[in-house]
């Protein structure tokens, strides 16, 4: 065989070779197609399965009431973002929280529902949202519950659906050794790692839930301040505390700040003043500033202000839309505080605070005074009490008629 020759088969040899690996890698790709297209099936027949099951048990379990049973929307709103500003906000992480109350649900949030879960109803109120591990969500408004809970088997597969408020008997969050479950009626829906974010939410929503089913709708300054005394530690608070001089003054809101990375100032307003302390990583405090509330001028917010070029500026306004934080601003007669930077929500409840408190305060001042005049006794009903005094020997002839003379005059 010439040399032509055993090219040529060589060549015919190594086209056999790749028609072959070719075939094999094109027979295994469709294999796996066609195993990952069976798995996609499977997994999507078991969510609507599972999806079935949640609803069922949740529905079987009612005690046909309702969870929002004779509670209007009204005052489940009103109480739903008191809740939020009293109880779940000081104090707290937001943008750690898993947890997102009304009103405080921008309208892109609410438009990713709709992607979620193809029925929701847009003309719903949210609740609350949470989120939980593997890009789980719950829902609730005051007409439904939806839950899109992450199959075990796989967790890129979702059980999703939804169930009317008036087929749920309750919510709950209970706490065991290792995690927290989150319940709907009986069944548990997902569970959360115990973590001292995911700890303050949880017990927190229980607290919630706890209110509408009691229908305890007052939260007292007391129970706001013991709460946050909780969040912050007794540390902190025995350094706010040098700085409270009422003996009725007590911690309504705490907020953060995130001024730099070296030093962390926290917010925090009382019932009588606003103060701002700049704490150190060791623990030391420095330039302590108190603003009693009679002695604002105004509080207001006011985007991240920063001097500089224009495209600075534009950053600056770029970042302060995507993290949501602004710059809050208090001025008395002499003074000015400006705070860098806050969450946005945060500085307007400060803001919500002041004002709140400052209208106390013109109420309490503007109220007349009104004057309680007592009423003149009767000079002869005088002289008759006097002369029985006298007879029971309590006063004496002599006193009596100086007395006598003085109420006589009067007549």
């Amino acid at each position: 065989m010439g040399l032509f020759d055993k090219l040529k088969e060589s060549a015919a040899n190594v086209a056999d070779m790749t028609k072959g690996a070719i075939e094999t890698a094109k027979f295994n790709h469709e294999q796996k197609k066609a195993e990952e297209e069976q798995h996609r099936q499977e997994m999507n027949a078991l969510a609507t399965s599972r999806s079935s099951e949640i609803i069922e048990s949740i529905s079987s379990h009612q005690n046909n009431k309702g969870f929002f049973n004779n509670i209007t929307k009204e005052e489940l709103l009103s109480f739903t973002k008191e809740f939020y500003d009293k109880i779940l906000m000081p104090a707290n992480s937001v943008n750690k929280s898993s947890i997102h109350m009304y009103p405080y649900i921008d309208d892109k949030q609410i438009a990713r529902l709709s992607r979620t879960w193809n029925t929701f109803n847009n003309n719903e109120t949210v609740i609350f949202y949470l989120k939980a591990d593997n890009n789980q969500e719950f829902v609730l408004t005051e007409a439904s519950f939806y839950f899109s809970v992450a199959l075990p088997e796989d967790p890129k597969y979702f059980s999703k659906g939804s169930v009317t408020c008036d087929k749920i008997s309750e919510f709950s969050v209970i706490k065991n050794e290792s995690s927290f479950e989150f319940k709907c009626g009986e069944i548990v829906l997902t569970s959360f790692a115990l973590n001292k974010s995911t700890t303050e939410d949880l017990i927190t929503l229980d607290n919630f839930f706890k209110c509408i089913i009691n229908h305890d709708f007052i939260i007292t300054d007391e129970e706001v301040d013991r709460l946050i005394q909780q969040k912050i530690g007794e540390k902190i608070y025995r350094e706010i505390k040098k700085y409270m001089i009422y003996d009725d003054e007590l911690l309504v809101y705490f907020a953060w700040g995130l001024d730099s990375l070296s030093a962390k100032d926290y917010i925090v307003c009382t019932n009588k003043q606003i103060l701002k302390i700049d704490r150190e990583l060791l623990g030391a405090t420095a330039n302590v500033q108190q603003f009693y509330y009679e002695d604002i001028v105004s509080a207001n917010t006011i985007q991240n202000s920063k001097t500089g070029s224009l495209t600075v500026n534009l950053i600056d306004s770029a970042i302060t839309a995507a993290t949501k934080t602004c710059d809050l601003v208090i001025s008395t007669a002499g003074s000015e505080l400006k705070i860098n930077t806050l969450f946005k929500v945060e500085a307007e409840r400060i803001v919500a605070v002041y004002h709140h408190y400052r209208k106390e305060i013109k109420q309490a001042t503007s109220q007349p005074q009104v004057i309680v005049q007592q009423k003149q006794s009767d000079p002869l009903e005088q002289l008759e009490k006097l002369s029985k005094l006298k007879e029971m020997g309590v006063i004496s002839e002599e006193e009596f008629n100086v007395k006598k003379a003085e109420l006589l005059s009067k007549i």
